[in-house]
This record gives structure tokens, sequence and C-alpha cells, in this order.
């Protein structure tokens, strides 16, 4: 039984749906600055409990708007390793300096006291990571130290589209959020990217960002071609009405997960918090045995066809461009780079997963694990 690790999920109607008013685009001939666009940022503004939401053409310019927006030029921004490369990225193109923080090891999460460990004159920010769909557990404390050092708080949700904390939507908790809607998300839009906000003047800032640095009839700051068409929007709006589906089925998927886990010894799933809705972008597991996680990574893909993933093998201050750029080493950021390397796993999850798949994959980790 062949099971891959992730992929996108559309409905027979949906697509249906999706190809009849990508077609009548194409017929008006409005395939940007059209009202699919605007209608899927006025929707995900509703669903979020935001009173503004900017599509954009990718989750790496969500983040870099607001960091433009905030002015971190010169300065720092506080960003955890365990992410994808872009969360720091964004920072450098920015003009800030990205400085990283390690992760607690029971939720793969920014570990906030060695974030407040890292606070400088020069700091200007926290970018939190709610990584795998799991909005850290520690998200007051992490508001708590933004408000008391004066810093600004972003959201890279790109992995968390309908999690929730305390009943509030990731992209709602902090002074702006941002989104990923690449196709393995847990929403897609093909290739897209939404920042949200309460922040007038940063909702005005993101539309000129976006359209050349455009404002009215004139080009009032440097911009960029970030919009969104709205081909890519139409996608959206099918997806975004799926949403509660998709997170209530990747719930269950991952309830069925964490039931068969009990009878293995040794792999213990990220516990979540009773105030917490995960929305399981990935299932994360950490394995406490002797078995190396890349190990059995590859006796799943060689054995049994299973494909698994990792977040992420190897943590953004290892990357080579952060040790030539910053000089980071080995030993620096000392719970990640253990925990990522040998500990952590990330199980298939997809809408579309069969639970028949999902006791394959339990019953080969039943056999293979020691």
């Amino acid at each position: 039984m062949k099971v891959v690790a992730a992929k996108p999920f559309f409905t027979e109607e949906d697509m249906e749906n999706i190809a009849r008013d990508i077609k009548k685009c194409l017929k008006d001939g409005t395939l940007t600055f059209g009202p699919k666009v605007r209608e899927f940022e006025e929707s995900f503004a509703k669903y979020i409990g935001v009173k503004h939401a900017i599509a954009v053409n990718s989750g790496t310019c969500s983040l870099e708007i607001p960091l433009k927006f905030f002015d971190v030029k010169d300065k720092e921004v506080i960003v955890p390793t365990n992410s994808f490369v872009a969360s720091a990225n964004t920072v450098i193109f920015a003009g800030g300096r990205p400085v990283i923080a390690d992760i607690k090891r029971e939720t793969l999460d920014i570990d906030p006291q060695d974030a407040l460990k890292k606070i400088t004159p020069k700091t200007k920010g926290i970018m939190v990571v709610h990584l795998a769909g799991l909005i850290p557990p520690e998200m007051d404390e992490i508001k708590k130290i933004c408000k008391e050092k004066d810093l600004f708080l972003i959201e890279d949700a790109a992995q968390a589209q309908g999690a929730t904390f305390n009943s509030h939507k990731a992209g709602s908790l902090g002074d702006a959020g941002s989104f990923s809607f690449f196709p393995t998300k847990v929403m897609t839009t093909g290739e897209g990217g939404m920042v949200t906000t309460n922040n007038d003047k940063l909702d005005e800032f993101a539309r000129s960002m976006r359209h050349h640095g455009r404002v009215g009839a004139l080009h009032s700051r440097l911009g960029y071609n970030w919009r969104m068409s709205d081909i890519n929007a139409v996608i959206g709006i099918y997806q975004l009405k799926r949403l509660e589906e998709f997170v209530k089925e990747r719930n269950r998927l991952a309830q069925r997960y964490s039931e068969g886990l009990k009878r293995i010894k040794g792999i213990r799933p990220i516990s979540v918090p009773s105030n917490i809705r995960h929305c399981y972008y990935k299932y994360p597991v950490l394995l406490e045995g002797k078995m190396n996680a890349r190990t059995l990574e590859n006796i799943l893909q060689e054995k049994y066809d299973i494909s698994t993933a990792t977040l992420y093998q190897t943590p953004i201050h290892l990357q080579p461009i952060y040790r030539d750029i910053f000089e980071y080493k080995e030993g620096d950021l000392p719970i990640a780079e253990e925990v990522l390397s040998k500990h952590e796993l990330c199980l298939p999850m997809f809408v579309g997963l069969t639970d028949e798949q999902v006791d394959y994959v339990l019953e080969a980790l039943e056999k293979e694990y020691q």
C-alpha cells in the first residue's frame, strides 16, 4: 500500500465550481484586481476574526510586508530555529537581523524563555511560528513579553489555517498574521499567501506594497509585484468554505493515530492542551527509543512505501547560508539540534488519507520500531 506524506484535497463538486468560476474570469478578463480577490479577502478576514486580510502571491511576502511596515532595518527580530528558512530570510530582506531562538522539546515550538534571553536594545519584535498547526501553549507568555518589552508580535501561521487558541483563530493573536497557501497546506490556492491584521495603517501599507508601492494614482514608496490573481483566489474561496471540514477530519485522523500509538512503546505524539485546537498540517511524533528517526524514515519508505516528513531536519541556524553569514555552529541551540536530527518524524497527514492507510502506517511502526 502506497502512502504519501501530504497532498491537497478537492471534492468533485468544488473542482466543477472552481473550473466554472475560472472560466468566467477568463471570459471577463478579470484575471487580477478582480472581484474574486476581494471576495476571498473579505471571507478570510471574517473567518479569522480580524478587520483586514490582504491577499498576496506567497506566504514569504506575507511575512516580509509586516516586517517592512514595522521598520526592522538595522534592528533584530527573534525567530525560532524550527521553521522553514523563509521565516528568517524575510527579516534579512526587510533590512533586519534574525536572532534565532531554540525550541521546547515538548511542542517543537519556540521557547519563550530562550527568546527572552535574546532580547537586546536592538530587538524590534518576535516572530512566533505555529509549527505543524500547533499554536504555542505559551502564547500568553509570549504576548506578555512583547507587551512588556514594547515589541511587535508577528504570527507565522503558514501551517495553521483553522488552528485556535482560547477560541481565537491563528492570525488574530498578534499585530499581524501571515499565511501560506502552498499546495501541501491545510488549505491551498496553488501558490499564494495572506496578511491578516486589525491595524488600518498596515492594511494600507500592505495593499500598496503588493502593487509597486502605489497609493491612489501615484507610487509613493518602493514596492513589489506581490499580487494574488483572481484565478488563485477562486481556488481559495472554495478551499476556505471547506476549511472547518478539513480541520475536523485532520483531528479525527490524528486521534486515530494517537490511539494506535498507545500500543507502541517509545513513540510519543505531541500533547495538545484543551484550550488549543490543532489543525494538524502535519502529525509529528517524537521517538524516545534507540532508533534514530532518520533510520525509521528510510525503513518506512523502502520497505512499506510510506512517505514521511520532518519539521525540520536541519534547523535554520545550521543551514549553510546562516552558518556563513552569522557564524552559527553546532551546539548553539542544543534542543532543536538533538530533537530534529534524531527524534522527530511526521507521519502522513492529509484530507483523503483513509483509515486503512493510517492503520497500515501504525502496523508498520509496530513491526519496525524497537
